[in-house]
């Protein structure tokens, strides 16, 4: 396998393509959050390069994989609440991009005891909340939910200001809420921004926060 390149939350940064260019020959896999910058960028510009980013992966199917985000799916879908920075101006061509190309995208990827998802997994949220399986793979759970299990895979936790007590889902959860990470795993995330790459261990499991693109900083694993 070639080395592995994550790219933490774009929110409508160029700095991937950088960031491609001077990793060649790797697998990527974006952690999500296209849009929704903090900084005023051209709604033109946050579309073209979220283009670029489904075009990427179109020209590269095996190597680049395309997570998705709190930012992205309130474009479209009404399974999770509205983050910060919503932009209503772009809402209706975001919407059909992301829904266009939804089967270019995916809420996780697992490889043998590697995890990718856009803000983490806690081991009580995935096992007493989400009731998933702790001996089935992970990826495949999380991007084929039970009807049942949608709400809490969308929910936003107590850090986050949801609901007292709750733990966020992949897409909301807060650092302060992965404490204890999915034991037996190894995961990368982002959604929780650092200045740089900052790991976590705890309990048998382990976290990576990649939230440092805008930093210009991102992980490599080599195999």
């Amino acid at each position: 396998m070639p080395p592995t390149l994550i790219l933490g939350d774009i929110h409508g940064s160029t700095f991937w393509k950088t960031a491609v260019a001077e990793n060649p020959d790797c697998r990527y896999i974006f952690l999500g959050d296209y849009l929704d910058p903090y900084k005023f960028i051209a709604q033109d510009q946050l579309l073209q390069n979220l283009q670029e980013i489904i075009q990427f992966k179109k020209d590269n199917p095996d190597n680049v994989i395309l997570l998705l985000g709190n930012h992205d799916l309130h474009y479209f879908t009404t399974d999770i609440l509205p983050s910060s920075r919503f932009d209503f101006f772009l809402a209706e061509k975001a919407a059909i991009a992301f829904q266009d190309n939804l089967h270019l995208f995916q809420y996780a990827f697992q490889e043998d005891n590697y995890i990718f998802t856009h803000a983490g997994i806690a081991h009580k949220w995935f096992t007493d909340d989400f009731k998933g399986d702790i001996n089935s793979n992970i990826a495949e759970q999380l991007n084929n939910p039970k009807p049942e299990q949608i709400e809490t895979l969308c929910r936003c936790g107590a850090a986050r200001g949801g609901q007292c007590e709750t733990i966020g889902g992949i897409f909301w959860a807060d650092v302060n809420e992965l404490f204890e990470p999915l034991r037996g795993y190894t995961q990368a995330a982002g959604h929780n921004r650092v200045k740089d790459i900052y790991e976590h261990t705890n309990n048998g499991g382990r976290i990576i926060f990649c939230d440092c693109l805008w930093n210009e900083h991102y992980l490599k694993i080599l195999t």
